[in-house]
Parts: C-alpha cells; sequence; structure tokens
C-alpha cells in the first residue's frame, strides 16, 4: 500500500509498529536513530514518516521530518510523542506534520494516522525551498537525486539520463567529492554557460560513496539552510566551537521568542535541545531523558522559588548543570542557591557554551 519509514529508538516499540504496518500491507523501513533513518529512506522515497520526537543522537524526530519533506515534498509525517506540550504543538503544525499521537496509544489509531497521512496534500508555505542531493557511489555512479536535483539538472540543460557525477560537473568528479567533505567547492557544470555549482558531500557509513548537496551560485544562502546542516552533519557555523558530549539540553524559559532563540542556537552548535514553559513538564523531561544533564532555569520564571526549582530539578537528576538565565544582576544569589553557572540577557553565542559547558 505505501511505503512507511519508522524511526523510534525504543527496540520493542520499533518492532511492534513494524510488524503491525507489514500485518497491514505496508513496506516497512526501521531505523533506531534520526541519522540511520536519514540513511536508510534518503534513496527509499517513503510516503509516510512515523518519528519519535525524542530519538538518540543530537537530532530529534521533527529534524528528521524536516529534512525528509525538503527531499520528498510528497511525504507526510506522523509525530509520537509522551510530551504534548504547546510549544511542540506549534513546531508539529509549523513543520506540516500531519499527526501527532500522544503515548500510549493503540495500534488502530495508529493505522488511522497513517491512513490520514496518505491523504493528507496540506501543504505549508514556510517550510522552506526543497533540497537538491544526490546519492553517488564510491565510483562516481549517480544512485539517486531527489526532486529538487533533478529540476536543477533539467534546468541547466544537463543529461536528464546521467550515469555518473561527471556527466553533470567537469574535473575529477570524484577528487572533488572527496574534497567537499570538508567544505563547500566550487564545481563548473557541463552545461553550456558552464554554469557554476556549489557543492557539499558527506561519505555514507561503509565507506559506499556520498550524500551530496548542491546549489546554484545564485542560491549560496542555502548553504545555511538548518536542513542542509542536519543532512550533512555539519555542526559548526555561528562559531567556529561546538559542543561535545554534553547530551540534550532542557530549556525552561517563559518567553516564547527567547525559548525558541535558545533551542535554535544550542542546536547549531551541536546539542539536542527540548524547551518547557513550566518546570512540571521540564521534570518529565528529564526522567525520560537520561543523557540531559544541563538544564537553563529563567530565573525571572522561578522567581522566589528557584532554590526550591534547583532542588526539584536535583532530586530527578542529582549530576544536573543548572544554569540561571536572565537580565538583572542577581549572579551572586543565584550561585547561592545552587545554580552552577549564570547566563546574563542579552548573551553571545559563546557566552551560552561557555554556560553549557561548565560542569558544577
Amino acid at each position: 500500500m505505501a511505503t512507511v519509514l519508522i524511526v523510534e529508538d525504543e527496540d520493542s516499540l520499533r518492532e511492534t509498529l513494524s510488524r503491525y504496518l507489514v500485518h497491514e500491507g505496508h513496506d516497512v523501513i526501521a531505523a533506531a536513530s534520526g541519522y540511520e533513518a536519514l540513511e536508510a529512506g534518503f534513496d527509499a522515497e517513503p510516503d509516510v514518516l512515523i518519528a519519535d520526537w525524542m530519538l538518540k543522537n543530537h537530532i530529534h524526530g521533527l529534524h528528521v521530518s524536516e529534512v525528509f519533506r525538503a527531499l520528498h515534498p510528497g511525504l507526510n509525517t506522523i509525530l509520537i510523542t509522551g510530551f504534548p506540550s504547546r510549544d511542540l504543538l506549534e513546531e508539529s503544525d509549523r513543520c506540516g506534520v500531519s499527526r501527532l499521537l500522544e503515548k500510549p496509544f493503540d495500534l488502530k489509531d495508529l493505522q488511522d494516522a497513517v491512513d490520514v497521512a496518505l491523504t493528507d496534500a496540506s501543504k505549508r508555505e514556510d517550510l522552506g525551498p526543497p533540497i537538491a542531493a544526490i546519492a553517488v557511489a564510491s565510483d562516481g555512479r549517480l544512485e539517486f537525486a531527489s526532486s529538487r536535483a533533478v529540476e536543477l539538472i533539467d534546468h541547466h540543460g544537463l543529461k536528464k539520463d546521467a550515469a555518473t557525477v561527471g556527466e553533470l560537473i567537469h574535473g575529477d568528479a570524484v577528487s572533488l567529492l572527496a574534497r567537499s567533505e570538508d567544505e563547500w567547492v566550487e564545481a563548473r557544470t557541463r552545461s553550456a554557460k558552464e554554469d557554476v555549482w556549489l557543492m557539499r558531500a558527506r561519505r555514507r557509513p561503509g565507506q559506499v560513496g556520498w550524500l551530496v548537496v548542491f546549489c546554484p551560485r545564485e542560491e549560496e544562502q542555502r548553504r545555511s539552510d538548518p536542513r542542509v546542516r542536519i543532512l550533512l552533519d555539519v555542526r559548526s557555523g555561528i562559531t567556529k566551537r561546538t559542543l561535545q558530549d554534553q547530551g540534550p539540553v532542557v530549556v525552561v524559559e517563559r518567553d516564547g521568542v527567547v525559548r525558541r532563540l535558545l533551542v535554535s542556537q544550542i542546536e547549531r552548535v551541536g546539542a539536542i535541545c527540548y524547551p518547557s514553559d513550566d518546570l512540571p513538564s521540564a521534570l518529565r523531561l528529564l526522567s525520560a531523558e537520561p543523557r540531559a544533564r544541563t538544564v537553563l532555569v529563567d530565573f525571572a520564571l522561578a522567581g522566589a522559588d528557584m532554590a526550591s526549582w534547583v532542588s526539584q530539578i536535583r532530586a530527578v537528576r542529582p549530576d544536573a548543570s543548572i544554569v540561571g538565565t536572565g537580565g538583572v544582576g542577581a549572579e551572586a544569589d543565584l550561585l547561592s542557591q545552587g545554580v552552577a553557572a549564570v547566563l546574563r540577557k542579552p548573551w553571545r553565542i559563546n557566552d551560552l557554551m561557555d554556560a553549557i559547558e561548565r560542569r558544577c
């Protein structure tokens, strides 16, 4: 009936969902992490993505959905979560998620959600432009091209049935691909005008080839597209620093704009981030995500209860590093209440990284 890509890091749930959907007649591709899903589903062109919001590594279910919708605009997403917060509902809607399933759910609910996703033709204008990406074998053979890549190949008058990447660009294509693993490089196309493409690649597991993203020179701003950065596993850019092995960061912030800014900046430097606008939901996130070791708390939201908040957070996660954020000079008071660091507003990205990396 349909090709369904499942990304769920809980083995038993992933196997249960897979068996059920196979029994219902679907072709199923199953993955245990976001990057495993990107590899397994990149050239499979799935019809439906079923993704858990909280995943291992540094990308979550919505990240996976955004990347796949940029590669396969016709795909619809079912997001699974045990934490249907207001932020997540709003972000899911913005990202064009077809259905959000709250755990626990019945398998019949899953099938109903798949049926809806297969017939849901709604689009979101703010999802951003599609990504031009190709899969290239280690010998330069073309194995897959996204819909946007096919459009660009046609637009520049290149061979639609090109068998190798060397038929699209001049020079030693394999050497150029190897160099583009570390930086964006220029490639002259074999079009009549020899147009210039910007190209960057990532080795696929097992050294079997490359996953390549390209864009015309006039669209070079696409290089900073967060979805491109996720697909290529590029974690730096706004700063040369990246967060290493910090685990997910939980943000407790009352201002929605500041909350979204914190999330975007933290994720752009290599860590996954889970937002909350109150303490109870933050505590639930910490309970569900054992890797989370850093909590950013808006001290204007906590107010006089900051010491109590610190105690409640440590009751759930004794080794947590708690960072107080705010715009007033209360550093000494905060530090006396058990906060490991203070991040004053307005902050710079390096200030944010320093606060996160400072362990109590």
